[in-house]
């Protein structure tokens, strides 16, 4: 009884809503669209992390590879324009997963990937389930937003282009493995010359909370000549994203 008053409550107030806009439509070109009046958003970002120009024994597994950004962003709109600048700040989290049974190691100070056969750590590994090395960040994103409804920023299309700085807040590698017949995972926090700061262009385009966006870093992904036996790769991701509030 209770769900079949909701739905005619629902019903009622669809039609009564689709009434009255179609009364109006002849004497209001827009009719705007009331929203909770929080200022700014929670923006979450999903997507798959690469390496992009990377030595062959960096090559990552996209799907055991996700980014994980949560960023709060506050718009600053440009006047009574469909254009606005967005800046935030939050945390950023990017996972690379090999696909060769291999992790970063430190010799005397330069980083190098080997495989894990080669480690006495991992001598009587007897199945290799994941290798991983996974970063946090501390990120200031910012972008310039133009929307297809200057007056309904929240409710329109929109396409955006932008950058961000991230702060490396700390870096580990996860090998998940079987040893004598025992499922056991092994981390080890360390910053294996990672960089420090990261900095790149973004863009996005979607309409209301929902949108696409890509990343991709002009920096190095680890120090410069920190490195050994490998390319220093730069990094690039991709995703979907959703917005509250």
């Amino acid at each position: 009884m209770k769900q079949a008053f909701l739905v005619l409550l629902f019903v009622g107030v669809v039609s009564t809503t689709w009434a009255q806009d179609t009364k109006d439509a002849s004497s209001t070109a827009y009719r705007y669209t009331p929203s909770p009046d929080f200022p700014g958003s929670i923006t979450i970002d999903y997507g798959l992390s690469y390496f992009d120009d990377n030595s062959a024994i960096m090559d990552v597994k996209p799907w055991k590879s996700p980014t994980l950004n949560i960023y709060y962003m506050y718009p600053f709109r440009m006047g009574a324009s469909r254009f606005s600048f967005n800046a935030g700040a939050g945390i950023g989290t990017e996972k690379y997963s090999f696909n060769s049974p291999v992790t970063f190691v430190d010799n005397d100070g330069i980083t190098e990937v080997d495989s894990l056969t080669k480690i006495p750590f991992f001598e009587n590994i007897s199945g290799l389930k994941k290798t991983q090395v996974v970063v946090n960040y501390f990120d200031i994103p910012i972008e310039f937003r133009v929307h297809s409804r200057k007056n309904d920023h929240k409710r329109s299309w929109f396409l955006a282009v932008g950058g961000k700085v991230g702060f490396r807040m700390g870096s580990k590698t996860k090998v998940v493995y079987e040893e004598f017949d025992s499922k056991k995972k092994y981390k080890n926090l360390y910053d294996y010359n990672i960089s420090a700061v990261r900095y790149g262009a973004s863009a996005r385009i979607g309409v209301g909370p929902f949108s696409f966006w890509g990343y991709y870093g002009f920096n190095s992904f680890f120090a410069n000549d920190k490195v050994s036996g490998i390319n220093n790769p730069n990094t690039f991701s991709f995703g979907i994203s959703l917005s509250t509030f």
